[in-house]
C-alpha cells in the first residue's frame, strides 16, 4: 500500500504541475534541502498546514517551549511559514516533507523528532506510519474532521488507513469530530475531546490597539464595523450593509480576493496604500486580523452568507466584541452554538444584515451585553494550550528498550487525561 500511495501522489503532482504553481512548488520539495538540527532537549515538531492553524497553535508552541522542550515548527503554505517565523523567531523551522517514502525517511533522519504534533487535520499516512515504526508519537491536537471531509476520506479509506490507525492520540474539538476519527480507524480509547485551541488567544494590550488604529488611519470617534474572513460573493452585501455613520474594515480570507473587495466597496482603500483615503479599509495583509478585533464595535463573520461553511467566531468573542454570522456556519457549529446560547452572537439572514447592523450600532447597551457574554464564554474554556502541552510532554518520556519503543509510548498515551468535553456539552461547548 505504501508504494501505491507513493505512485498516486507522485503521479498526481506530475499531471497537475504544468497548470498549478502550488503543485510545481511541491515537486521542488522532492529535492528538499535539509540541515541537521542539533537537539537541545526532547524534540517536538508542531505542524500547522496554513495561516489559520499556525495562529491557532501559537500559544501551544510557547507552552511547549516553557516546558523546556526543543520545539520545531513546520507549515506547508508560504503564508503559514511566514506567520510561523513571525510568531516564533526563537525556534527552528523546517519544511514538511512530501508524503512519499524516500522524502519521509530523509526528513525523519534529519529532523529526528520524538513527537509529531499535527494541528486540526493533517494526517499523512506514509509519514505517520514510518514515525510509528521508529517509536515516534504522532498526536493530533484541535482535531477536526467535518462530515464533508469524512465522506471524502471514506472513499480513500484503504489508502489513508495507515494515517489514522497509527496515531498515538487525538485531541478532538468535539464529540462529533472524535466519532469521525474513530470511524476512520483511530482506536476509540485514543480519542478525547478538549476545548478548541482558538479560544486560547493572547490578548492585545491597549497600546497595541492604538498602534494598529493609527496604522489603519481609523477615526476613534466613529463606530467601526469589521467584516472578517469575507468571500467575494459577500462583498456587495457587506458594502450595502454599512450604516451611514460607521466606518468599516473588510478582511478577505484570501489574498486573491483583496482586489474584489476594493472594487465592491465604495470609497475604499487598501491598508498598505498610505496615500489613499476612504471610510473603508481593505485589510490586504496577513496576520493582522486578530489585532483589529479589539477595535471593532461589531464583527460580521464572512464565508457564512454564501455557499461556504463559515468562519471562526472565537477571535471576536475572545476580544469581547458582538458578533454576527450568516446561516451557513457548519464548520464552526460548536463555537456558534456556545456563543449564541450566551447571547454573544446572532445568526443573521443576508436580507436582514443591513437593518441588524443599524440597530446594533445604535444601541451601546446591547453591544456591551453581547461583548461581555463573549468574554465569559472565552474565559470559561481557556487554558487548553497549557493542558495539551503537558500531555504532549508526556510523550517524550524515553520508551523502555525491552518494549521496542512504540508499544511503550502507546501505553503511556492511554494513561493521559480522561475524556472531557470542551465546556460540558455534547459538542464540547456549553
Amino acid at each position: 500500500m505504501r508504494r501505491l500511495r507513493d505512485f498516486i501522489l507522485l503521479s498526481g503532482l506530475l499531471l497537475v504541475a504544468p497548470w498549478r504553481s502550488r503543485s510545481r512548488r511541491h515537486l521542488r520539495r522532492l529535492r528538499q534541502s535539509l540541515e541537521r538540527l542539533p537537539a537541545k532537549a526532547p524534540r517536538v515538531v508542531v505542524h500547522a498546514v496554513s495561516l489559520g492553524e499556525v495562529n491557532a497553535a501559537a500559544r501551544l508552541v510557547r507552552e511547549l517551549g516553557e516546558l523546556e522542550l526543543d520545539v520545531v515548527c513546520s507549515s506547508t503554505t508560504l503564508s503559514g511559514q511566514h506567520r510561523s517565523r513571525e510568531l516564533h523567531p526563537a525556534v527552528s523551522h523546517v519544511e514538511w516533507p512530501l508524503d512519499i517514502s524516500f522524502c519521509c525517511k530523509r526528513w525523519l533522519d534529519h529532523v529526528k523528532p520524538e513527537v509529531l504534533v499535527l494541528v486540526e487535520l493533517e494526517v499523512w499516512p506514509t509519514l505517520v506510519a514510518m514515525a510509528k515504526e521508529r517509536g515516534i508519537s504522532v498526536v493530533v491536537v484541535n482535531g477536526r474532521l467535518s462530515e464533508r471531509s469524512l465522506q471524502k476520506s471514506i472513499r480513500w479509506k484503504r489508502v489513508l488507513h495507515d494515517g489514522y490507525a497509527n496515531l498515538s492520540k487525538v485531541f478532538a474539538q468535539s464529540d462529533h469530530d472524535g466519532a469521525r476519527f474513530v470511524q476512520m480507524g483511530v482506536p476509540r480509547e485514543l480519542v478525547t475531546v478538549h476545548p478548541n485551541l482558538k479560544w486560547d488567544r493572547d490578548p492585545f494590550g491597549h497600546e497595541d490597539g492604538e498602534s494598529i488604529r493609527l496604522a489603519l488611519r481609523l477615526d476613534p470617534t466613529r463606530p467601526l464595523v469589521l467584516f472578517a474572513s469575507s468571500a467575494p460573493e459577500e462583498h456587495q452585501l457587506f458594502a450595502k450593509s454599512i450604516p451611514s455613520r460607521c466606518q468599516a474594515v473588510i478582511a478577505p480570507r484570501r489574498p486573491e480576493w483583496f482586489d474584489d473587495a476594493l472594487r465592491a466597496f465604495p470609497n475604499a482603500r487598501m491598508r498598505t496604500d498610505l496615500h489613499a483615503s476612504g471610510d473603508t479599509v481593505v485589510l490586504n495583509t496577513l496576520g493582522e486580523l486578530d489585532a483589529v478585533f479589539p477595535l471593532a464595535d461589531v464583527v460580521v463573520m464572512g464565508r457564512s452568507f454564501g455557499q461556504r461553511h463559515g468562519s471562526d467566531p472565537m477571535g471576536p468573542a475572545s476580544a469581547g466584541k458582538p458578533t454576527l454570522i450568516g446561516p451557513n456556519h457548519g464548520d464552526f457549529l460548536p463555537a456558534v452554538n456556545a456563543l449564541k446560547t450566551e447571547g454573544a452572537l446572532q445568526v443573521v439572514l443576508a436580507d436582514d444584515l443591513p437593518s441588524r447592523l443599524s440597530d446594533l450600532t445604535s444601541c451601546q447597551k446591547t453591544l456591551t451585553r453581547m461583548g461581555e457574554a463573549g468574554e465569559r464564554v472565552a474565559t470559561a474554556v481557556q487554558g487548553v494550550a497549557c493542558m495539551l502541552a503537558k500531555e504532549i510532554a508526556r510523550q517524550t518520556q524515553p520508551p523502555r528498550r525491552d518494549r521496542g519503543g512504540a508499544e511503550e509510548k502507546e501505553e503511556s498515551v492511554q494513561q493521559g487525561a480522561q475524556p472531557t468535553s470542551a465546556a460540558g456539552g455534547l459538542d464540547g461547548q456549553k
